[in-house]
């Protein structure tokens, strides 16, 4: 020990200015609590405050229009009215497609699983034999769009992680209706074939 000040302390022990200081911090927050215990009794109707066991029930009780209604708020429509981009949308037609090839392949899994080897082949043959060729190539369609979009879907993003200047807002908006054309295009010739 070198019998000095903690070296943290740089300044001299003054207490006169640390307690001006903290006079002028304090002074604002301590006027604020004094006006609001002041007030309490003659503010009972602020918006989220609980006051009673019965005012929290009756909270519950009411769906958000009522309360919003009780406060004179208009409610906002938000995504009834937004009118997605193109980019928003093709973005969550991957992640939708992503979802339909994950239900499609435990689909496929269960069958082979509990059909037998081949199951799942003998049913597309049938949709085909047994309910028309537009049953089968709905049935293929529905196969190959998802596959095509996302397996595109991927590519677009990995393409955007590597070349970040690709994300201008027009070619974004470009690539968009790029990616849902080629995938309809290649869907449908994989659907004839």
């Amino acid at each position: 020990s070198h019998g000095g000040p903690p070296p943290w302390s740089h300044r001299k022990e003054d207490p006169t200015m640390l307690s001006s200081a903290t006079n002028s911090l304090l002074r604002p927050m301590v006027r604020t609590a004094a006006r609001r215990h002041n007030n309490a009794t003659l503010d009972l109707s602020r918006g989220m405050t609980i006051l009673s066991k019965q005012s929290a029930e009756e909270y519950k009780k009411e769906n958000y229009t009522e309360r919003m209604k009780n406060t004179g708020r208009p409610v906002s429509p938000h995504v009834t009215i937004y009118a997605f981009p193109i980019a928003a949308l093709s973005s969550i037609t991957v992640r939708v497609t992503g979802v339909a090839l994950s239900f499609g392949a435990m689909g496929v899994g269960m069958l082979e699983l509990f059909g037998g080897t081949g199951t799942s082949l003998s049913v597309f043959q049938d949709l085909g034999g047994a309910y028309g060729p537009l049953v089968a190539a709905g049935a293929k369609f529905s196969v190959a769009f998802p596959c095509v979009y996302h397996y595109l879907g991927a590519a677009r993003h990995f393409a955007w992680d590597e070349k970040p200047d690709l994300l201008t807002n027009i070619d974004v908006e470009k690539a968009s209706y790029a990616l849902y054309g080629s995938s309809l295009f290649i869907s449908v010739g994989l659907m004839i074939v």
